[in-house]
């Protein structure tokens, strides 16, 4: 049987909800009475919401055009892979063709791209979207708590099992409402005000015209397939392919109806959700789904543009957000919540004296708790509040935690745990890193991470990994800083907890934070962190492309998924190719 995770069963149930409002079947839902307002408001809106309906249009035929396809958890080596080989031909075709030996002519493909940390779902694609990283805009995770407003936001829920925040990303742009810097979308707009912009199914999409979402009619079918993996029958990648086909048929209609936008960003989260749960593992599940699924429709779209000639002089752009590590989908290595038993991290902090917030989305306002944990996957945020200001009551969470008292306490609680010398005794050996710091008010910026190394010593990260090397860590350091240091660097926690996850070679000896799953991401390993990037252009070389990339790229051997942002800003000034 397949038990869809937490975050696969909140973007079908979202999604699935939509299309159950649009026919009247939400009515009496009980506890759901918000996500039912929210899936109205999008059933009563179509496919396709519009975010700037009285914004004026101007033509912009004298620059390039960008399709940019956001594939969810497809990791670099299993992209090119396939590619390389000739089994993408549908994919070639959106890249501008195969020439001799399959090689692609008019393609080129980055070897140097890097996720952010944690490189997971959220974090990714709103540092990919704006250009900056996370403790500059404000998303540090696919769950996260919000200090000054002691708010858990969730909008790919790991530890919670609701799907509101889900829902709001799409009715109402919760995720763009969270950002504390403009999309790439809007900054385009300061030089172009005119220029059209539409998003399929992308959580981020402030400063489009259009949001774009599948038929509602597929998404009943998809509520079917939902409830028949609750009673054991096995869906298979199913659910996940009909939403990813169904927002491309309805694009490929909207094309027809009102032309090609200047920019069309076309999200496709399948491949992660499939990833996910596969009983065949991830790297199996993956090559499957790009063959079995999106090759054909995106060859498709292909296609459809070429016949209403716009793709000519289109850039196309290809990226992920993370890749996938295989883990074993059980209780001995699924670092869970309270309902997984008395034997995981929340234990750990309550018998070191913290009263955890409990693991829902919404809490009382008088809920009296000092401690929060977010997971994501191969991490976890724990976040602490000074626990002298609020000894049985309420916390001042605008507040810092003491360092020694709380931060250093809670870290000491865990370095015991999975040293085998504290009181959960399922924790052992679970956890690679415990990273802590300094705390800082939450509106200064915040301080880098440091490793805790037991009975209140902490050390550099730096020094750590020269004195225990982890080979298959890439760039671990500077990308803690993005995620830590900066004006929203708080929302990344007081303790951050690392599992032996992406330092492991087997499944075996692997451990992630959420439920049981068959794959999760989230760790700084090459697996988790390698991404493809493509730039395809069917009047340009490989040679020229790869030169555009590098310029835009920067110095950096390593460069971020931020710089995403600055090689869309640079292809959108390119020079247009006449015929």
């Amino acid at each position: 049987m397949t038990r869809h995770p937490p975050h696969a069963r909140a973007r079908l149930a979202a999604l699935c909800l939509v299309a159950a409002s649009s026919l009247g079947l939400t009515a009496g839902c009980r506890g759901c009475d918000d996500a039912a307002r929210s899936a109205a408001r999008l059933a009563s809106e179509g496919n396709a919401r519009e975010l700037r309906p009285d914004a004026a249009r101007t033509a912009t035929d004298r620059r390039p055009s960008i399709l940019l396809v956001a594939l969810d958890g497809v990791p670099r080596q299993t992209l090119y892979g396939l590619l390389r080989r000739g089994l993408l031909p549908g994919f070639a075709r959106l890249l501008g063709g195969a020439g001799d030996g399959g090689a692609l002519a008019h393609a080129h493909l980055d070897e140097s791209l890097l996720a952010t940390l944690p490189s997971s779902t959220l974090a990714a694609w709103a540092t990919t979207f704006t250009g900056v990283p996370p403790a500059r805009h404000g998303i540090s995770g696919n769950e996260f708590f919000i200090r000054e407003s002691r708010r858990f936001i969730a909008p790919v829920p790991v530890s919670v099992d609701n799907n509101a925040h889900t829902l709001e990303t799409e009715s109402d742009s919760l995720v763009d409402q969270l950002l504390t810097v403009p999309t790439v979308y809007q900054r385009m707009r300061r030089t172009e005000p005119g220029m059209t912009i539409w998003v399929a199914l992308s959580q981020v999409h402030g400063g489009a015209d259009r949001f774009l979402l599948p038929d509602r009619s597929v998404l009943v079918e998809g509520i079917t397939a939902r409830a028949g993996a609750a009673v054991g029958i096995e869906p298979g990648y199913a659910p996940y392919a009909q939403v990813d086909e169904a927002v491309m048929d309805n694009l490929r209609e909207d094309l027809d109806r009102h032309g090609a936008p200047d920019l069309l960003t076309l999200y496709l989260f399948g491949t992660d959700l499939y990833a996910h749960e596969a009983e065949v593992g991830p790297e199996r599940a993956l090559e499957t789904y790009l063959r079995e699924v999106l090759d054909a429709r995106l060859g498709a779209l292909a296609d459809h543009l070429q016949r209403l000639g716009e793709l000519d002089d289109r850039f196309v752009v290809v990226v992920s957000d993370h890749g996938h590590t295989a883990v074993m989908p059980d209780d001995a290595h699924s670092l869970g919540t309270d309902r997984d038993g008395d034997d995981e991290p929340p234990t750990v902090l309550r018998r070191a004296g913290f009263r955890l917030r409990p693991f829902e989305l919404e809490v009382p306002a008088e809920a009296p708790f000092d401690a929060v944990l977010a997971y994501q996957g191969a991490m976890a945020f724990v976040y602490l509040a000074d626990r002298t200001r609020c000894p049985g009551g309420v916390c001042a969470w605008s507040e810092p935690p003491r360092y020694r008292e709380d931060v250093l306490a809670a870290a000491e609680a865990f370095h015991r745990a999975s040293a085998g010398t504290g009181s959960v005794a399922a924790m052992r050996g679970t956890l690679d890193l415990i990273l802590v710091r300094e705390p800082t008010p939450f509106a200064d910026d915040d301080r880098p991470f440091e490793v805790y190394l037991g009975g209140g010593r902490t050390g550099s990260i730096e020094d750590h990994l020269r004195a225990h090397p982890h080979p298959d860590y890439v760039a671990f350091t500077s990308r803690m800083r993005d995620l830590a240091v900066g004006p929203r660097g708080e929302r990344a926690g007081d303790v951050v907890l690392l599992a032996h996850n992406g330092d492991r070679q087997r499944p075996e000896d692997r451990y992630y934070f959420a439920h049981e799953y068959r794959s999760w991401h989230g760790s700084p390993s090459r697996g988790d962190s390698e991404l493809p990037f493509i730039v395809a252009h069917r009047r340009r070389s490989s040679a020229a492309l790869a030169s555009l990339v590098r310029d835009a790229l920067g110095s950096d051997p390593a460069p971020t998924q931020d710089r995403v942002a600055e090689v869309l800003l640079s292809l959108r000034r390119a020079r247009r190719v006449d015929r």
